[in-house]
């Protein structure tokens, strides 16, 4: 999986971007091809963490956004909204 964080509006630290790719990984594995392409941006704006995420997989784009008041909870959800478009989708990587 090619992953690739962007930081806007807020400091890039390695704890936020370890936890993403620790968790994408993870998630990666059981939902997407070795070949997937991530594109993740974290951003804060008026006080508020969001994050949107696009993912391109095996002809299917998935595209996530979420906010709350800290990076943590909004990776969570991001990768929650993911795997409920993932399975709205049918996708499944093995095919």
């Amino acid at each position: 999986m090619n992953i690739e964080i962007t930081f806007r509006h807020m400091d890039h630290t390695e704890s936020i971007d370890e936890r993403i790719r620790e968790k994408l990984e993870k998630f990666g594995r059981k939902h997407f091809s070795q070949n997937a392409m991530v594109n993740w941006t974290c951003l804060v704006e008026h006080g508020e963490h969001l994050a949107s995420v696009n993912v391109k997989d095996k002809g299917h784009d998935f595209h996530v956004k979420a906010g709350s008041d800290n990076m943590y909870k909004t990776i969570d959800q991001i990768l929650a909204k993911l795997e409920s478009q993932i399975a709205s989708q049918g996708h499944h990587p093995s095919h």
